[in-house]
């Protein structure tokens, strides 16, 4: 275990307060409405007020363009996602996963000097996350499978997405600790949290 990751356990060994994660508005909303206003500027200014306003148009459909990007590359996210869900949901080691589901990545290839879940000392992998019934579950797509009681979970620390994705480490009252890579860290930490685990934030706006 690296030296930040025990003290990001020592915090959750401590008697810091956890917090509680709440939803947010949907970003493919809020995507899709900075991107349409624009449009809808452009669209005017191009046609019916051409004349006049056709420059201020053209400038309306550069700002609804680089508005819309973000919005392309989340839906095609939360596709790879869904596809992800589905792949999983109809494997064999998914047929028991709660009704909730979200994707992350596992795997650091870092054993480390303290005990490594296996989770974590293999190389990356997809994987969909749940809680059904008392228990974390960790279904990836090679086949492996955990159920984790919610009682032996001592807490989790959100962290910031830096040069890569988000991320939640997970750590259990065993000395293991899981990484769980995601691009939804919010929704990730409100299910979390939800579940009673207990949640702490290392620099992070979710």
């Amino acid at each position: 275990m690296t030296e930040e990751r025990a003290r990001r356990r020592a915090r959750l060994a401590s008697g810091e307060p956890g917090l509680l994660v709440e939803p947010a508005a949907d970003a493919k909303v809020l995507y899709s409405v900075f991107t349409a206003v624009p449009l809808a500027v452009a669209v005017y200014g191009l046609t019916v007020q051409r004349d006049a306003l056709g420059a201020v148009g053209l400038v309306f459909l550069l700002i609804a363009f680089a508005c819309g990007i973000p919005l392309v590359l989340l839906v095609a996210e939360r596709r790879r996602a869904a596809a992800l869900v589905t792949d999983i949901r109809a494997a064999r080691h998914g047929a028991d996963l709660g009704p909730e589901c979200h994707p992350v990545r596992v795997g650091l290839n870092e054993p480390g000097a303290a005990p490594g879940s296996p989770w974590d000392t293999t190389p990356p992998r997809d994987a969909v996350l749940a809680v059904r019934e008392g228990h974390l579950q960790l279904r990836a797509e090679n086949g492996a499978s955990a159920d984790i009681p919610l009682p032996e979970i001592l807490g989790v620390v959100l962290l910031p997405a830096g040069r890569g994705r988000a991320a939640a480490d997970l750590h259990l009252r065993s000395g293991e600790a899981i990484e769980l890579r995601t691009t939804r860290i919010r929704p990730l930490g409100v299910a979390l949290s939800e579940a009673g685990i207990r949640v702490l934030y290392e620099n992070v706006a979710v």
